[in-house]
């Protein structure tokens, strides 16, 4: 079992509304900030969960180092869409639109297929696709403003068609490249203390992975829920899709014990266990968890607060034994405790018994509450392929979310795409769109 740690930022908060559970996240009398630990059987998915049960004092910093307090609800925004009984979404990455026609072809295609529900894709890494006070527009655009909101249209397009939007953000990583960024103002130059960093002070090498900041720094987790809050207060989102809310390892050998090491998190660390990570290494291990747990609860609890009604939801790893192993993400346990509304697996594959067994883990892990299966569409080349995975989830009651709009309909992309692969793809996507047509 993991021992009880102390923690001073977010809180806990109920099952949202509308959840297929009537059960309430766990409170304490304490109001200094105590977290509760729940037992962990590590061999039969009982995930723990850490929470951080603290009075409502989250510090919200618009702009990141500095601003107001956390104040009270966004105005002027119309109330956020339920989530429907039956969810049908599609993931929109970033890189699928350009342009406001782009937006609003995609709204329209996905309607026309009968998705109720667009997770919309605004940040990918340290950089946006919406104006913002935060970080810098994305290199879509030449990382400047493009001279229109693309989120704006596509809320309004979304809500125009009777439809639900998510904005989807790629929570911990701050940037990808073997270059650093070409603009000052992004992450990698203005705060390369906040990213992941080895005992001797370097940050995760540059590559053709996400190197991504480290969740164990408060200033870190202020800096992300500010993001949110820029998100939820300007935006009649729906809700909001976390994507990438865990440690993303780099492929250098080692790279979990390696990171972080810093002198920050370590004092931290110790302050909170009185341990060092040779001392007591699942205690390491159990801390680095609770302290993505912690960002997950503060940016649970700014939508709260700011938009009540939108949900929080999260596109979790395939199995949640790997994903909490490996990736310290605790994703059946903040389902179950009511930190996410919902969880998608990526349940990504072209076999349907691993799609599954990796659904069957998530219902069992967190029963009662709502697992949404993501469907890997991209790897599916036969109608059989789509058509048995959309089986499975009519029979666990209908909720499914595919992967990618771009295997169901041309995208931006496309123009740079050499024409005999292109011609290729659009008869799957056909075939594709012909099968999601029928469920």
């Amino acid at each position: 079992m993991f021992s009880a740690l102390q923690g001073t930022d977010g809180m806990g908060t109920p099952p949202p509304p509308g959840e297929r559970s009537s059960g309430r996240l766990p409170q304490t009398a304490d109001t200094k900030g105590t977290e509760a630990m729940y037992n962990v059987n590590h061999r039969h998915l009982v995930l723990g969960v850490a929470l951080v049960l603290a009075p409502f004092q989250l510090a919200c910093r618009s702009g990141g180092a500095g601003g107001g307090t956390l104040s009270g609800v966004a105005p002027g925004l119309p109330h956020a869409r339920p989530m429907p009984e039956q969810v049908r979404a599609v993931w929109v990455a970033r890189f699928h639109y350009q342009t406001p026609d782009d937006i609003r072809t995609i709204v329209r295609n996905s309607a026309s297929l009968g998705f109720n529900t667009l997770l919309w894709q605004v940040r990918g890494e340290g950089t946006v696709l919406y104006p913002s006070r935060i970080e810098p527009w994305a290199a879509q655009y030449g990382y400047r403003d493009p001279g229109f909101d693309p989120l704006r249209i596509a809320v309004e397009e979304a809500h125009r068609h009777g439809m639900r939007i998510e904005a989807w953000v790629n929570v911990m990583p701050g940037w990808k490249g073997k270059r650093p960024p070409p603009i000052p103002n992004q992450l990698w130059n203005t705060h390369p203390e906040w990213f992941l960093r080895d005992a001797a002070g370097r940050r995760q090498e540059l590559g053709d992975f996400y190197v991504i900041l480290n969740p164990c720094l408060p200033a870190v987790r202020r800096y992300i829920t500010s993001i949110f809050d820029e998100i939820v207060s300007n935006y009649a989102v729906d809700g909001v899709h976390l994507d990438y809310v865990r440690y993303a390892w780099d492929t250098t050998p080692h790279a979990r014990e390696r990171f972080p090491r810093d002198p920050d998190t370590l004092k931290l660390f110790r302050r909170d266990t009185g341990k060092t990570p040779e001392s007591d290494p699942a205690a390491w291990d159990a801390w680095r968890i609770n302290q993505l747990t912690r960002l997950v609860d503060s940016i649970r609890t700014i939508v709260a607060h700011r938009r009540p009604g939108a949900t929080v939801t999260a596109a979790t790893w395939s199995s949640p034994q790997r994903g909490y192993d490996e990736y310290f993400q605790n994703a059946a346990g903040w389902l179950r405790t009511g930190l996410i509304h919902a969880a998608y697996p990526m349940a990504y594959t072209d076999r349907v018994g691993d799609f599954e067994n990796y659904i069957r883990a998530y219902q069992a892990a967190a029963p009662e509450r709502r697992v949404i299966p993501g469907i890997g569409i991209y790897k599916h080349s036969t109608p059989q392929q789509v058509a048995e995975q959309l089986e499975r989830c009519r029979a666990w009651g209908g909720d499914f979310a595919v992967f990618s709009y771009a295997s169901l309909h041309a995208v931006a992309g496309d123009r740079n795409a050499k024409p005999t692969a292109l011609a290729s793809e659009n008869k799957l996507r056909t075939m594709r769109r012909e099968v999601v047509r029928r469920f």
